[in-house]
């Protein structure tokens, strides 16, 4: 009996063994979904804010060109905004850390639904205020901070409070809550290249502000459910392990630590400011060629702080001298460069550069961080400098600089941060290093002298010739980290600042919202390549020529046809009496006059105005009285002038080479028709180094009822004149003959290769010039 009753009890306690592991199997299981669920739901919302955060911006951008003239600097300013937005959100997510957990996420779902109200994004309800105000960096900022300023500011806030609310959830890494920030670089990458590959040719801008309002909505819903996983004991918990090791944290911060956090993110973000200007003024200022910089900076900032290094630091500090000097060498302007700079070999040198100076910057200031108790003051420091280095290039560099100096001066005294460059020059490397200056020095001294017969004071900046001595230069400093890419870049920006051509003589550099201009007077044929060279008057805007006037007493009125050859064959056959010119660069047009005719110019610069009247003479010699010049936006400006008609309405506006795509999409076609007289005809000047725009005009002036026709000035015979591409838009009912004679060619439905372009929806990669991209 007593054998068969420890039997049973050991059956019994063996059953209980079985249901107690059995219980604690499932507990586990349960648990683990518990975390696994709890992991999801932060990881999405994190995810989706990053995501909210980098497409609202090329879409806020997108939808302020239009007001603002399409210029580039508007989407610097949109930048230097939105980088300030971040640290106000920084501030305010510190701020409210000083309250219990629960309270703070409380007050970030408040935050949010305040941002809520100001939705969806219409920056066009306050157009008002860059008609009062003009357009100027102080005007647009002030338009962004009233449409996007809260909702903005609120998605600032969300990622610091959400990881410090997973510290009061039960999932086993609460404490360490920073491998989070995975889901929201991933967000803020893909919110970004999404936009322009997927959602900007997709959908239109009042769609895309539909459905970020409605993402935004989701996103409160997302921070409630997160609030949910949390309990009253973790929370406890958690504030009490903050107070411990709070209490426990020796390490003092320094103002010299915080100085480094700031330095280190104020050069990558000035630099990308720097990039993103120098890459749309020449192009397009589009989300295409927003993005990309921001992505690079992203990135850096991703490999940077990550484990895995895929780049050795070695290797990083010392291609950053590399890395200044092409960027300088892209600001010099050599003729002899202008092939690889005037094409997208400069783009994408300009972008590598950028990423090789980020990337070792944010190296440099992830070996920098502080413990994990100063995070929120390491962040508020990185905001910081981001503000300082956008507000820079924003709001600063336009009023002391009158060229696109910051851009090379920024990336030259980055060197300052640069590890590699503190350490003094060893005796073994004393010869390489002396070997580079002496032929620096020759290059400096070859800007004003010939050294066996070359010339090399021939050019701006030096020849080609002069090149090679500092890539000699280069090759024997290139053992020598220290001071390498410091003296070549200071020389090459020396050069810059410095040196002009010979015969050539700068009249004015002036430099505003709008972009840089150049005057100057050179000696150079005007008939032919034999001919004795005789002074001639350029205005370039950018790097792009928007005028020539000879300068001989009996030739100064006389019109360089410059790029206008093909517009003269279409003026002539159609004989318009009323034109209406949109961009009016030094006024050369006005002087192709014949009886009766006259001009309504519009010109959204006023400082091209005030050239165009001080340095050239085709304004006070030439035209009709009844001339008028109209100073504002044209497509704007036109739309208030009800009651003119025109004759022909041309479209000469670039800044630099950079079409604004607000004066081409079928609104404005829509527009230009309505201002044309019966028989009118619209010529637009469309020739640029990067887009091809033909197709895309063809088939959006088709859906205004128009025909296109084109022509490229292949042959260019005269010293002064240029090659460019022209297009014709006629009513169905105007005689094309004339132009097909001279060699015009209609483009038929058939051969368009894009999308019409309106207001809400454009695609710039539909037009990316297939000729010119090596």
């Amino acid at each position: 009996m007593a054998s068969k009753a420890q039997s049973g009890n050991r059956k019994n306690k063996g059953a209980a063994a079985n249901l107690a592991a059995g219980q604690a199997s499932e507990k586990a299981k349960s648990c683990c979904h518990s975390h696994s669920l709890t992991l999801l739901v932060f990881a999405v919302s994190l995810f989706l804010s990053a995501s909210l955060m980098f497409a609202v911006q090329p879409m806020v951008g997108k939808m302020l060109l239009p007001l603002a003239g399409g210029t580039p600097a508007s989407w610097i300013v949109a930048m230097a905004f939105f980088q300030i937005a971040l640290l106000m959100g920084y501030m305010l997510a510190w701020m409210m850390s000083r309250f219990h957990i629960r309270t703070h996420t409380l007050l970030l779902v408040g935050l949010l639904g305040l941002g809520f109200i100001f939705l969806p994004v219409r920056i066009a309800d306050y157009a008002s205020i860059l008609e009062t105000g003009g357009i100027a960096p102080g005007t647009i900022f002030t338009v962004l901070l009233f449409a996007i300023g809260l909702p903005f500011t609120a998605l600032s806030t969300v990622s610091s409070t959400l990881q410090r609310l997973f510290t009061a959830t039960s999932h086993k890494d609460a404490q360490d809550p920073y491998f989070l920030y995975a889901a929201s670089n991933a967000g803020s990458l893909i919110g970004l290249l999404s936009y322009p590959l997927m959602v900007e040719p997709l959908f239109a801008l009042q769609d895309q502000s539909a459905y970020w309002q409605i993402l935004y909505g989701g996103l409160i819903i997302m921070c409630l459910v997160c609030l949910s996983f949390t309990n009253r004991k973790e929370e406890k918990t958690a504030e009490k392990k903050v107070q411990a090791a709070a209490k426990a944290d020796d390490e003092e911060i320094t103002w010299h630590q915080r100085t480094t956090w700031l330095m280190l993110a104020f050069f990558p973000s000035s630099l990308l400011m720097g990039t993103t200007m120098h890459i749309t003024m020449d192009v397009v200022s589009a989300p295409l060629l927003w993005v990309l910089p921001l992505g690079i900076y992203l990135i850096t900032h991703i490999m940077a702080f990550s484990r895995k290094k895929i780049i050795a630091r070695e290797t990083l500090y010392s291609s950053h001298a590399i890395a200044v000097c092409a960027i300088v060498l892209l600001s010099v302007k050599f003729p002899e460069l202008q092939l690889i700079t005037a094409s997208w070999n400069g783009v994408i040198v300009s972008l590598v550069s950028f990423f090789l100076i980020a990337l070792g910057l944010h190296t440099y200031l992830a070996e920098n961080r502080p413990h994990s108790k100063h995070l929120t003051q390491f962040y508020f420091f990185l905001a910081l400098g981001g503000a300082l280095g956008g507000s820079f290039n924003a709001f600063l560099s336009p009023v002391i600089f009158n060229d696109i100096l910051e851009y090379p001066l920024v990336a030259i005294a980055s060197c300052a941060m640069n590890p590699y460059f503190r350490t003094k020059v060893a005796n073994s490397d004393m010869a390489f290093f002396t070997g580079g200056l002496v032929l620096m020095f020759l290059y400096v001294a070859g800007l004003h002298f010939d050294f066996f017969n070359f010339s090399l004071a021939s050019q701006e900046g030096g020849s080609l010739f002069q090149v090679y001595f500092l890539v000699m230069a280069f090759t024997l400093m290139v053992n020598v980290h220290a001071k390498l890419g410091l003296y070549v870049s200071a020389v090459l920006f020396f050069v810059m600042l410095n040196i002009t051509a010979t015969g050539q003589s700068i009249l004015t550099l002036e430099r505003n919202f709008f972009g840089v201009m150049q005057v100057a007077d050179i000696m150079t044929p005007v008939n032919g390549p034999d001919e004795e060279p005789k002074p001639v008057r350029f205005f370039m805007h950018g790097t792009t020529l928007h005028g020539l006037q000879k300068l001989d007493v009996d030739l100064k009125t006389s019109p360089i046809t410059s790029y206008y050859g093909p517009l003269m064959t279409a003026i002539d056959a159609y004989k318009p009496a009323h034109v209406g010119l949109i961009g009016l660069g030094a006024g050369t047009i006005r002087c192709y006059h014949a009886p009766e005719r006259h001009y309504t110019i519009y010109e959204i610069d006023p400082a091209v105005v005030d050239i165009a009247n001080k340095y050239f003479d085709y304004l006070k010699d030439c035209g009709d009285e009844k001339d008028v010049i109209v100073v504002g936006d044209g497509r704007l400006e036109m739309e208030k002038r009800q009651d003119d008609k025109y004759d022909m309405i041309i479209l000469d506006a670039f800044s630099s080479d950079s079409i604004p795509v607000h004066l081409i999409t079928e609104e404005a076609f829509a527009l230009y028709k309505n201002r044309l007289t019966e028989n009118g005809v619209i010529a637009l000047h469309i020739s640029n180094r990067y887009l091809d725009l033909k197709y895309a005009i063809a088939a959006t002036a088709a859906k205004t009822g128009m025909t296109a026709t084109f022509i490229h000035q292949m042959q260019v015979t005269d010293p002064l004149q240029v090659f460019s591409i022209w297009v014709i838009l006629t009513p169905p009912h105007v005689d094309l003959t004339p132009l097909m004679n001279d060699g015009w060619l209609i483009m038929p439905p058939e051969d368009f290769k894009t999308a019409p372009w309106t207001d809400e929806h454009s695609n710039i990669l539909s037009v990316l010039s297939r000729y010119n991209l090596f």
